[in-house]
């Protein structure tokens, strides 16, 4: 049996961007064409064509070096984007999968939220999915509360984000309940997210003893990205790409902070 790591997250765990730095070294020509992109395509759509690039994403993404540290199977939520409710179902497949498949152990996973607006913005949009996900009074309370958005109101929309994602951090905790008794370690921690609603869920996410909080250095940050951006490690800072998300260097960082999580959960 093969013991298995699980990440599962948005872009940041995907590893958006850190072709640039293969793109860079290789082949210039067409880097000092695409780098200061000002639209998502066709320089996305290059770096998921050619297979070195895909390839060079997929070792040094923070999964990708985690699993060599490890010596683990990857499981990935191998896709860009996303919000976190919908990365939660992700989950539940896999843990489906992995309940019957007895040649893999899953041993460690990792999830990394996004930020919850990708959430609420997801509800508004999608019914059925809300329906499934949120009480009919919590529901109605966030469609009341988002259409009369304004400054006056801005507290009892604040108290309805907070809900929301009280919410969706419970069913993930119910899964990482599932994946204990199966074994596995379970961690969780912020990779995107925004002042103000980071101020929201900070109460609910100190409170687990699941969170891994983000810091660099000595300092402590509101998530990876803000990280990333204080200390000049996103692509834009680092390479002169048009891209914020995290640098080949910072993807190591946060390697080494899971690999030593895994091993102080696991004395």
């Amino acid at each position: 049996m093969k013991n298995t790591l699980i990440a599962i997250g948005c872009s940041f765990t995907y590893g958006e961007g850190l072709e640039f730095h293969y793109w860079k070294d290789n082949y210039p020509s067409t880097y000092s064409r695409f780098f200061d992109k000002t639209s998502y395509e066709p320089c996305k759509f290059i770096m998921d064509s050619v297979e070195s690039f895909m390839d060079y994403r997929q070792l040094n993404r923070y999964a990708g070096v985690l699993k060599r540290f490890l010596n683990f199977e990857l499981i990935h939520h191998n896709e860009n984007g996303g919000c976190n409710f919908k990365n939660i179902q992700k989950l539940d497949t896999i843990i489906q999968h992995l309940s019957i498949e007895k040649n893999l152990t899953p041993t460690y996973c990792v999830f990394q939220f996004t930020n919850i607006i990708r959430d609420v913005n997801e509800f508004m949009m999608q019914e059925y999915d809300a329906n499934n996900w949120l009480s009919k009074e919590l529901y109605a309370e966030l469609k009341e509360n988002i259409i009369y958005m304004d400054a006056q109101n801005k507290t009892k929309i604040n108290n309805t984000i907070k809900k929301v994602f009280e919410v969706i951090l419970s069913e993930l905790l119910k899964r990482f309940k599932t994946l204990e008794k199966l074994g596995c370690k379970t961690v969780f921690f912020v990779g995107l997210d925004d002042k103000d609603t980071f101020k929201l869920i900070k109460p609910l996410l100190e409170e687990s003893e699941y969170y891994l909080p983000i810091i660099f250095q000595n300092t402590e940050y509101r998530s990876w990205d803000h990280m990333n951006r204080e200390n000049y490690l996103t692509l834009r800072q680092h390479l002169g790409a048009n891209d914020y998300h995290p640098c080949l260097q910072s993807h190591h960082w946060m390697a080494n902070q899971l690999y030593k999580k895994y091993l102080e959960i696991t004395k």
